[in-house]
């Protein structure tokens, strides 16, 4: 019992004499070295420092030399990429590696930094925390392997000449780092891995177990500790800083061990949020503030930062005994509804952190319904006659009671209040904000005003009202016109975007303006549809997301993996499928009206199942009279699906599911008898495979690269059956088979190329025949199907084409003309669909990061006869171009060839509205007629192009312009001629 008395004063002697004090902080600038401080010893009577950092300028780790006032005087580079503890022996350093998992070893480096010697230790110390000198001994710390009970884990003593372990003790906590001697007694820091609290504890060895422990310096967070040393006079630790930015920087602690103690404040928590709180009324909640420290907290000031906040008690100064804390009360009462920030810094004298900042956040609500429009008026400013031009807006609910809206409507049918995807009465809870568009749309030349009334329950403004201006104008169509641009939208749920559009196609009319409109699928997980009937700006209809969580994540990779399809939910509105790549690889079928989904296939967990690398929405394979959905599903060198699927049009279920020969697939296509789908071994072999209509192999044709495109075009060998034509590889190869047994038909090659697809043209050649372009190559190619024959080339002086569309009859020669975008620089091209030549240019940018991905061409949205064309850019814009003025008037009135260039005066003149403009042309031009008024400003250029020889009339109709003098401006090569006419009204 006597003893056991004795045992219990020592203990609590101990105790007191042990108070630990913090006497002072040395925080290390930011650098990228500094950053990775770890082991700590002293040579002489100078600290040593190791950098556990290797990287650039760096190849190798750090050691530096610091006066124990935080001081950086000299440094020299060890020979290892790692330092996990140093120790001074008197002669040498000794340096820890970092994880092995056959055991970490422990090195003697020379003060030069010559390797001389090494301890190995075993599996049991894969993980070494820090090392420090005891005798001719070394204590090491191990924080793999860890523990879950009691002892968490061991350090470890060895002895320096035989490299035997000599001593072991357990440890409190499980990822322990730093330790440091003290006679007796031995100091190891905790780091909070697992979530325990990181603490410095004193382990006796004479009684067996902890004397003592007290926090690090930032119990409150994670000042990720690393190594400790005991001089003889006070212990020395690498840590944070404490603070906002902590772990941007390191930090040398002094504590004096035999000190009057140190307070440590810790609060409850570090940031109080009071969620809604009425406006006039008043929020409370509690905060405690902890000393685990070992001296009296003294607290000298408890600052509000606004004046909305509070505490109680406020009173100054306020003393915790070490162990004790206190509760408060912290207030928030509103004045204004809106979301309110604010600071308690809590001052005292724990000298780690003087100032404890607790952040405060509220919002001040309404007691009932009470609306809030994000915009009082809007102004369209100047937007082209017939139009249709949106403008989105927010209505909220600032109140605690359910808003209610009963109608939303206009005096006049040019503004339109939105109501697709809308049923009235419109409820919106408290707190939430919903957005709605406004669409304006002007008939006539002018201006329109208009006020868009909204009724609701709301006890401020029952009838909330935004006023609304727009002008109507009327430009003429010109070739090449910007009519309206925007950008891919941002998605919140990613932080990086790939704004490029990777499949880009037109709809049919999707927001009741009869006017067709655009989908768009983007790299950052988007699929969009685009209002086509937009005037200067986009308006974005719906968005569909692909990557809003880290599990199910993948956008649209293919061009092909998007396609429009016929209504299958009953709305009246062409629908979308698309096929995703990346974390999603699943396919889904949207709504082209809202953009809601209305049926998926795939696995939303298991992320290896091989993307989706080609969709066809063309044929009913299951005679239910809804064209359903033929898939091709990639997979991986190991697994996957890498299958034919074919799932119902209505509801998604699969109608068959065959496994492929090979891994990886590419592009798919139907065709009477079933269809084909392009295979690859993830190399050699390569392989267009057919099979019939219930997915099962029927012919296979050998191929020399991916499957890029594959089309089926009618019959050209003459069998009565429908035949495909395919492009592959990286060598412009394009082939032809029979789509009844793959038997081989003819194959060109069109010069290096990358990816791309094929587009099925008219027949040029008038044989009967149609004939195709591609994207992929470097050169612009025509070609009959029929006999392979190239009509026409153009190589660009650019790099690949990215892609192709049919932009219809530009220039009135009654061949569509074609559109192409290419690599860099990143431009889009019209070429005469006749002979190649260029009609149009616009450059995106030099540079690839500028490439022109993507274009489409859409029906006409200005009224007239000729399409609208669509580019879309890496970067993410997307620009509609006007495809210029109605082609019709222009012809060739005779096949003799004029001996000279002329001008003729235009018949009859003066006209109303209607003149014939002639002109001859002696050999094969480049030619603009242009239209000027009586200023010289350009009115409109009717015609632009490349011509042949011969003699042409241009019927130029007036309406719309004024009566007066024009003039017309023939160019031609270098022959240049004007001439006047009159319009009379």
């Amino acid at each position: 019992m006597k003893k056991l008395l004795l045992l219990l004063i020592f203990f609590v002697f101990a105790l007191g004499l042990n108070a630990q004090t913090l006497v002072a902080t040395y925080p290390f600038p930011y650098f990228n070295s500094y950053n990775y401080f770890w082991g700590i010893t002293q040579r002489n009577d100078t600290l040593w420092i190791g950098s556990d950092f290797d990287g650039t300028g760096y190849p190798f780790s750090m050691l530096y030399k610091v006066t124990k006032t935080g001081t950086i005087l000299d440094s020299f580079a060890t020979p290892f990429k790692f330092n996990h503890g140093l120790e001074w022996d008197g002669s040498n350093f000794w340096i820890a590696e970092d994880y092995k998992s056959n055991g970490a070893k422990i090195y003697k480096i020379s003060p030069s930094g010559v390797l001389l010697d090494s301890i190995m230790t075993g599996t049991w110390a894969g993980g070494i925390g820090d090392i420090a000198l005891d005798g001719d001994n070394l204590w090491f710390s191990v924080y793999y392997p860890d523990y879950t009970t009691y002892p968490y884990a061991y350090a470890y003593k060895v002895n320096l000449s035989t490299k035997q372990i000599v001593d072991t003790i357990p440890l409190r906590g499980r990822q322990v780092y730093g330790i440091a001697v003290k006679g007796d007694t031995i100091f190891y820091v905790n780091d909070n891995l697992h979530s325990e609290q990181e603490r410095i504890y004193a382990y006796r060895k004479a009684i067996g177990d902890t004397l003592f422990s007290f926090a690090a310096p930032d119990p409150d967070n994670d000042c990720d500790p690393h190594g400790l040393y005991w001089d003889g006079q006070h212990l020395w630790l690498i840590a944070f800083r404490v603070g906002g930015s902590a772990s941007a920087y390191r930090c040398l602690y002094k504590y004096e061990i035999l000190g009057q103690g140190s307070p440590t404040i810790t609060t409850s928590t570090s940031s109080i949020n009071f969620g809604d709180v009425i406006i006039g009324n008043t929020g409370i909640q509690n905060l405690t503030i902890n000393n685990v420290g070992t001296a009296k907290l003294i607290i000298s000031a408890k600052t509000i930062t606004n004046p909305v906040f509070g505490i109680i008690p406020s009173n100054v100064p306020d003393t915790i005994n070490p162990g004790s804390w206190k509760d408060y009360n912290i207030t928030f009462t509103p004045t204004a509804f809106d979301t309110t920030l604010g600071q308690l810094q809590i001052s005292s004298d724990d000298m780690a952190t003087p100032v404890k900042t607790i952040n405060l956040r509220g919002r001040g609500v309404y007691s009932s319904a009470v609306i809030n429009l994000s915009a009082a008026s809007f102004n369209y400013n100047d937007r082209r006659v017939n139009s249709l031009c949106g403008f989105q807006f927010q209505i909220t609910n600032q109140g605690t009671s359910p808003l209610t809206i009963s109608s939303a409507a206009f005096t006049t049918p040019r503004y339109k209040f939105d109501t697709n995807g809308v049923t009235f009465p419109i409820v919106i809870e408290p707190q939430i904000s919903k957005q709605y568009r406004v669409w304006f749309n002007p008939n006539t030349v002018g201006a329109f005003i208009d006020t868009l009334s909204i009724v609701s329950n709301a006890s401020n403004l029952p009838t909330a009202k935004i006023s609304f201006t727009g002008n109507g104008v009327s430009n003429p169509a010109v070739l090449g016109d910007i009519m309206w641009q925007g950008t891919v939208p941002d998605n919140p749920y990613t932080s990086y975007d790939d704004y490029q559009p990777k499949s880009m196609k037109k709809i049919p009319d999707v927001n009741g303006d009869g006017v067709n409109d655009l989908i768009i699928c983007s790299g950052n997980y988007l699929t969009h549809c685009w209002n086509g009937n937009s005037s200067v700006s986009a308006d974005i209809i719906w968005i569909f997301n692909t990557g809003y969580n880290n599990n199910n994540t993948g956008s649209v990779d293919w061009e092909g993996a998007m396609q429009i399809r016929t209504d299958v939910d009953g709305d009246g509105v062409s629908d979308v499928v698309i096929g995703c790549a990346g974390g999603n690889e699943m396919v889904y079928t949207i709504s082209g009206r809202t953009g809601r989904l209305i049926w998926f296939y795939g696995d939303s967990v298991n992320y290896a199942t091989g993307d989706i690398m080609g969709i066809r929405t063309d044929k009913d394979y299951n005679s239910d009279g809804v064209n359903d959905v033929l898939v091709s599903a990639s997979g991986t060198t190991t697994g996957g699906r890498h299958s034919v699927i074919c799932l119902n049009g209505i509801n998604g279920t699969e109608i068959f599911n065959v496994v492929q020969a090979w891994p990886f697939t590419y592009d798919i296509s139907n065709s009477p008898y079933g269809g084909a789908i392009g295979l690859t071994n993830n190399g050699t072999p390569y392989t267009l495979a057919g099979f019939n209509n219930s997915g099962a192999n029927t012919w296979n044709y050998s191929l020399t690269g991916a499957l890029w495109s594959i089309r089926q075009i009618p019959d050209i060998n003459n069998n009565s059956t429908d035949d495909f034509i395919g492009y592959q590889g990286f060598s412009g190869s394009v082939f032809t088979v029979d789509a009844s047994n793959g038997g081989a038909i003819w194959n060109i090659t069109l010069g290096s190329g990358n990816n791309g697809t094929i587009l099925i043209l008219s027949d040029l050649d008038s044989n009967g025949f149609p004939d195709f372009t591609l994207s992929g190559p470097q050169i612009a190619s025509r070609v009959d199907t029929k006999t392979n024959t190239i009509l026409w080339q153009n190589a660009f002086a650019a790099s690949y084409i990215r892609d192709i569309a049919d932009v219809g009859d530009i220039n009135g020669d009654s061949i569509n003309d074609i559109a192409f975008s290419t690599q860099t620089p990143g431009r889009v091209y019209i070429l005469n669909g006749v002979n190649g030549y260029q009609l149009f240019m616009y450059e995106f940018g030099s540079t690839v990061t500028y490439r022109a991905d993507r274009v489409e061409g859409i029906n006409s949205i200005d009224g007239n006869q000729t399409k609208e064309f669509v580019g879309g850019c890496r970067d993410g814009r997307i620009i509609c171009f006007s495809g210029g003025p109605n082609p019709v008037g222009i012809s060739k009135i005779t096949q003799i060839v004029p001996d000279k260039y002329e001008l003729h005066q235009n018949y009859p003149n003066p006209f109303n509205p209607v003149t014939n403009i002639k002109f001859d042309l002696p050999k094969n031009s480049t030619v603009s007629l242009k239209i000027y008024d009586i200023n010289g400003r350009e009115i409109n250029e009717i015609v632009k192009g490349h011509l042949n020889a011969g003699q042409y009339e241009y019927e130029f109709n007036a309406n719309g312009l004024s009566s007066g003098v024009y003039f017309y401006k023939l160019t031609a090569d270098n022959f240049s001629h004007v001439k006047k006419m009159i319009l009379l009204k």
